[in-house]
C-alpha cells in the first residue's frame, strides 16, 4: 500500500485558512490537523493524488514532472516540495530546498514510487 504524508509549516504570519486553501486546492477535500506549527495529513494509496493529477494536467506539466519526479525517487520512497503562493492559485509548481521563503508543502511517498510517477504524469 503506498501512504502519502503532506506537511506544511504554519508560519506565525499566515492565515491558516489560506494555508488549507492551497492544500485542498492540491489534495482535495484533505483534513489536515495542526501539530506542533505544522498542518499534517495523510492520505492512503495513489488515487488519493487525483487532484493533484488534475492538476498537474492542468498546467501541462507532465513529461518535466515525471522525469523530475523519476530523479528525485530513492527506492520505494519520494518526497518533494511544492510552492505553496502557486498552490493557494491552484497551480503546480515543485520547488527546491530553501527556495520558497514560506516554506514549501512537503510531500513524502512510500511504496510503490513507479505507479505513482506513473499515475501522476500519465
Amino acid at each position: 500500500m503506498t501512504t502519502i504524508r503532506i506537511s506544511c509549516r504554519l508560519n506565525p504570519t499566515e492565515s491558516p485558512e489560506k494555508v488549507k486553501k492551497a492544500l485542498t486546492n492540491m489534495f482535495g477535500q484533505i483534513e489536515p490537523v495542526e501539530i506542533d506549527g505544522n498542518l499534517i495529513a495523510e492520505l492512503e494509496g495513489y488515487i488519493s493524488l487525483r487532484e493533484l493529477r488534475a492538476k498537474i494536467a492542468q498546467d501541462k506539466i507532465r513529461t518535466t514532472l515525471s522525469n523530475t519526479l523519476t530523479r528525485w525517487t530513492d527506492g520505494n520512497k519520494l518526497s518533494f516540495g511544492l510552492n505553496r503562493q502557486a498552490a493557494y492559485a491552484g497551480h503546480v509548481s515543485l520547488t527546491l530546498q530553501n527556495e520558497d521563503p514560506m516554506g514549501p508543502i512537503y510531500v513524502a511517498v512510500e511504496g510503490d514510487i513507479d505507479e505513482v510517477v506513473t499515475f501522476l504524469t500519465s
